[in-house]
């Protein structure tokens, strides 16, 4: 069975999801207290996602994750 292998950018956009939901789920968890670095990172993400046309996956869970956060 022939799989074409994964393109640079969807490889990206799984690490950038992956990263995202890791982060946010620790300090959810951990019930750690999230400084605003997290929040304008995330925020940072989110602005350079758009610029890219990055999925629309990849802007929910973006968002998911300021919502969690509170932002």
């Amino acid at each position: 069975m022939d799989t074409e292998p994964e393109k640079a950018d969807d490889i990206f956009k799984k690490l950038l999801r992956q990263a995202v939901a890791k982060t946010v789920t620790a300090a959810i968890d951990e019930d750690l207290y999230w400084d605003e670095d997290i929040i304008v990172r995330l925020m940072n993400y989110e602005m350079r996602a758009r610029q890219e046309e990055l999925s629309s996956q990849t802007l929910q869970v973006i968002q998911s994750g300021k919502r969690l956060l509170g932002k």
